[in-house]
């Protein structure tokens, strides 16, 4: 299943990432079957800490998509890669998220009429007409969809921030720091967290957590070229601190806190603390990218990863198996992991029926000719052959086919006969067959994300 998903550039590839978004998707469904008292483990009570899931989300968000700037630099402002990036991330939030919202809408307007009930019902929630109009125009998000608004929106900044990292600043490490810090103060004066809702669609409470992530953009481009990274002494301490920020991030699960200081907290008790859970995630994020230690290691398990990939889909659709579910008012033991097990089911074939499909769309080449200009690609490496059938690697020569394939002697001797063709000459050394090794790997284009 993980071998199906290859990214439009392997260079941006980071598996431990996979893994942090599966992990930020399963804390989301912890979260919120905890909250309809349906519980993994008999105890097991993570009622709070989805909020911390969808900080991981932002993070991840805002780091990939402001690392390819900078890899790119003076290519990051061009049309192409510009129109890319945002019909890219279109195709890959607004397709699902419409479908979500026209379910909802539907479901509102005919249920109820179906069904006898006092009021309208609607799955995963009730949604208006006018309602469902100020969704996709990012002016309301009802359930799970404030965080998509949020997404959608800093989308619209990043390239500005990005491009200002990469072209003025020149990816410099200290100039960087000195101008996140300047644009968190200011985003904390202007929309203090205070202020902040439950569940708050604006996007300026959670901008701090958008500029650290791209921050840690900057930082992880510098540390690649440093001799620090491969420093094992430097590597160990990278790790002890992504380990600590780790139990950090433990301690403030509301339950876990109350089994270690005995003190009952409200499941929303750290919910606005939005630098904190930026830099804590920002050290773990940090430290699977730049240490090959432990946390790397666990983020790179094949289930997390698969999570990951399929985490948008579960992310929405999980509303909808819990709704049901619960509506259904099934007796049954292990309520959580049939939840669980059917939002994966449903997500898997949202992944691969929508998403999968619509992330291969991106603007074509300029020297190629499609209509609109848009093109959609069989595969992200360029529909290329798998490796292991017919490319080999990369930059060897690829095997000959039966047509291709024949025997040139050294210049200035006799080809052999061949039975059935006498007097056969070799033919002249500029019109003779040749195979030339390919290079597969410059087609690939920058991104992604989640």
């Amino acid at each position: 299943m993980i071998a199906d998903r290859e990214p439009s550039n392997k260079k941006f590839q980071m598996d431990s990432l996979d893994g942090l978004r599966g992990l930020a998707v399963l804390l989301v469904i912890l979260s919120h079957t905890s909250n309809r008292e349906a519980y993994f483990f008999p105890g097991a009570n993570f009622a709070g800490v989805g909020k911390s899931g969808v900080f991981l989300f932002f993070i991840l968000s805002s780091f990939l998509l402001t690392y390819p700037f900078l890899e790119k630099g003076e290519e990051a402002r061009s049309k192409n890669f510009l129109l890319n990036y945002a019909i890219r991330r279109f195709f890959r939030v607004y397709p699902l998220y419409f479908l979500y919202l026209l379910l909802a809408l539907v479901s509102s307007l005919v249920i109820w009429k179906l069904i006898p009930t006092d009021s309208p019902v609607g799955i995963p929630f009730v949604l208006s007409s006018d309602e469902f109009v100020q969704h996709l125009l990012l002016q309301q998000g009802k359930g799970v969809t404030w965080s998509i608004l949020v997404e959608l929106r800093f989308y619209f900044i990043l390239p500005v921030l990005a491009l200002t990292y990469s072209l003025l600043l020149k990816n410099k490490l200290l100039p960087s720091i000195g101008l996140t810090l300047i644009l968190i103060l200011l985003s904390q004066v202007i929309w203090p967290p205070s202020a902040s809702s439950v569940n708050d669609p604006s996007l300026g409470p959670y901008l701090p957590i958008f500029f650290m992530g791209s921050l840690l953009a900057v930082i992880y481009h510098n540390w690649q070229k440093s001799p620090l990274s491969q420093d094992r002494k430097q590597t160990l301490i990278l790790e002890i601190l992504g380990l600590t920020a780790t139990v950090v991030l433990l301690l403030a699960i509301p339950a876990v806190n109350y089994h270690v200081y005995g003190e009952k907290v409200p499941s929303n008790y750290y919910h606005r603390e939005f630098i904190i859970w930026g830099f804590l995630w920002s050290l773990v994020v940090f430290t699977c990218i730049g240490s090959p230690g432990v946390l790397r290691k666990f983020f790179e398990n094949p289930f997390l990863r698969y999570l990951g990939f399929i985490s948008y889909s579960a992310y929405l659709l999980h509303m909808i198996v819990l709704y049901v579910v619960d509506e259904a008012n099934f007796e049954i033991s292990g309520r959580a992991w049939v939840m669980l097990t059917i939002t994966i089911v449903l997500a898997h074939l949202s992944w691969i029926l929508i998403e999968k499909p619509l992330s291969n769309i991106r603007l074509s080449a300029p020297q190629t000719k499609s209509l609109f200009g848009i093109v959609m690609l069989k595969s992200p490496e360029a529909s290329h052959a798998p490796r292991s059938i017919s490319r080999g690697c990369p930059g060897t020569r690829p095997r000959a086919t039966p047509q291709s394939h024949s025997y040139h002697p050294p210049a200035g001797h006799p080809r052999p006969s061949v039975p059935g063709r006498p007097g056969d000459t070799p033919a002249p050394q500029s019109a003779r067959p040749h195979l030339r090794a390919t290079d597969h790997t410059s087609n690939r284009g920058p991104d992604k994300t989640p």
